[in-house]
């Protein structure tokens, strides 16, 4: 994951792919990004069709077609015919034909496509927005299988490092009204601090030329918990000679990472820390930044001076020339595994998570945020729980968003969140605890995941504001006091997967009305719903009138 400044600057338009096929949860990594965009009056004017390749070939055709017949010199619209053809994966993004303010909905089907845009920058992938579409808007329709408008098409995949740094207009020029100058510190002034202590730890040695890249590395890899040494300022001199050469020196120094450029081979810095590894018999984990060998990148005699100190026979990790790309981040992550240098536990940005079998496992959330949305993947691995009371006493919490990999979460997860509104949960779900969400007071209604088999006790307790529940199919038991105390409740409606609820389910539900509720339940007792004085119903043997129980005669 990347920072946002990192995001918007390494941001380009590809215009030439690679062949390799996108993961589908990046694809749909991409599309829940472009469905958080603002837009006005919240209308949320867009919808998305991913096309196959003969969609793909017969738009790229009309694209030709049409510039065939308007003689189009630029060439602009076969160019994204191209690119469009080439492309691993193609989504319509398309937009109502009818517009009642048509400006307001294209600025706001702009900033679902920015998102976009940067989700993919963030995951390593590449995009182009393609308008030339227009050209050939309404029998896009057809080809798309459609009656909406076809607004653009998002391109999307993995790309080379040859893209063009596309100059911008000086800032000075755009701007009135702001005092320019001043400066902005950006995430990466805040780095994760070096490896100190008796723990082992990877030293890593690098060019200040190659700045940005490393850094960005240095932060993903902190958040694997691999433990870590550098020189953030990077200042050459006698105190760089005591301090770097003595870090290698010590005794739980297990590797050196390096990261190997043309800049890093012409460094005195770097020759130095390669002859003290080798002095101290170190281990040197070459990274090749490009993926050239090593005589791709000598240049000088220095170069060769540094080159003679690495086998070129060796593995090596390639790694991307462009900073944003972290792509060899797992295979870097999985040497210091084998190293001894990664922690069972860390904190991946607001989240503390401890390894498990099975993946990772959320133990506490330390964040501020409105949204809180859980990682899919922290340490090369999948996030499979939310831990006990992991995310709860959060003032600031309104929605969760939990990834599709979830499969358990702890009791009392939730609880006490009390401006949380909503949880949007994955259907791997299949495992919860007690009084997940006790107490949180704003929360009004909460669709369940049908992979759950029983709901568990005092799941819902407290939660005033709750006014209806939907229990999916598949659910097969209620626990003791799920609902005790949600005095705001008017509607619950029960499948008849439910076969058992424990006595005290609806204890308090003073506003309950309706509850629909399978008649063979079992469980129930004849005080079930005396605290529900405005319901009737039949269940479980017994009929409730305005909450008062009699047994059924058989």
């Amino acid at each position: 994951m990347l920072f946002l400044d990192e995001a918007v600057k390494f941001r380009k338009s590809v215009r030439d792919f690679l062949s390799k096929e996108v993961k589908e949860e990046d694809i749909e990594a991409v599309l829940r990004a472009g469905t958080e965009a603002p837009s006005a009056k919240n209308r949320q004017p867009w919808s998305f069709v991913r096309l196959g390749k003969a969609e793909t070939d017969k738009l790229a055709s009309l694209m030709c077609d049409w510039a065939d017949l308007q003689s189009d010199k630029s060439g602009s619209v076969r160019e994204s015919a191209r690119i469009t053809k080439n492309a691993p994966v193609v989504i319509a993004v398309c937009s109502p034909v009818e517009k009642e303010w048509p400006q307001s909905d294209y600025i706001s089907i702009g900033a679902c496509l920015e998102n976009m845009s940067l989700k993919a920058v963030d995951i390593g992938l590449g995009s182009l927005i393609v308008c030339d579409v227009w050209c050939v808007e309404k029998e896009a329709r057809t080809v798309v299988g459609t009656t909406s408008e076809i607004t653009a098409l998002f391109l999307l995949g993995y790309h080379d490092d040859a893209s063009v740094d596309r100059k911008r207009k000086d800032l000075a020029d755009l701007v009135r009204g702001v005092e320019l100058g001043k400066g902005h510190k950006t995430a990466l002034d805040s780095l994760p601090e070096a490896a100190v202590g008796e723990e082992k730890f990877v030293f890593i040695s690098y060019s200040h030329g190659d700045r940005d890249l490393v850094l960005s590395d240095i932060v993903e890899l902190k958040r694997h918990g691999i433990a870590l040494w550098y020189d953030k300022s990077i200042m050459y001199g006698k105190k760089w000679d005591e301090e770097a050469l003595g870090v290698i020196a010590r005794h739980n120094c297990v590797a050196m990472l390096l990261y190997v450029s043309k800049d890093s081979l012409s460094s005195d810095a770097v020759e130095k820390e390669l002859l003290q590894a080798k002095k101290c018999k170190v281990p040197i984990f070459p990274i090749h930044i490009g993926g050239k060998p090593l005589q791709g990148y000598v240049g000088s005699s220095k170069g060769k001076n540094c080159s003679a100190l690495l086998d070129d026979r060796c593995k090596f990790i390639s790694r991307s020339a462009v900073p944003a790309v972290c792509d060899a981040i797992e295979e870097i992550a999985e040497t210091g595994r084998k190293l001894g240098v990664v922690a069972l536990s860390g904190i991946y940005d607001d989240f503390h998570y401890e390894i498990v079998n099975d993946g990772v496992k959320i133990t506490f959330y330390n964040g501020t945020s409105e949204t809180v949305t859980v990682p899919a993947r922290i340490s090369g691995k999948p996030v499979v729980e939310i831990g006990d009371n992991a995310i709860c006493r959060n003032n600031s919490i309104k929605k969760i968003v939990l990834p599709f990999c979830v499969r358990r979460i702890g009791a009392g997860a939730f609880r006490e969140n009390a401006a949380l509104e909503e949880v949007v949960f994955p259907q791997t779900l299949d495992q919860a605890g007690a009084a997940v969400f006790r107490e949180c007071t704003s929360i009004k209604s909460v669709g369940l995941p049908s992979g759950l088999k029983r709901i568990p006790e005092a799941f819902f307790r407290g939660c005033i504001s709750l006014v209806e529940a939907l229990i999916p199919y598949g659910i097969e038991e209620l626990g003791e006091a799920v609902f005790n105390g949600c005095t705001s409740l008017e509607r619950v409606f029960i499948p008849d997967s439910v076969k058992k609820m424990t006595e005290g389910g609806f204890f308090g539900c003073e506003n309950l009305r309706e509850l629909r509720i399978p008649e063979d339940i079992v469980g129930l007792e004849i005080n079930s719903f005396a605290s529900c004085p405005l319901l009737t119903v039949t269940a479980g043997g017994f009929r409730y009138v305005n909450g008062v129980g009699e047994h059924l005669k058989k």
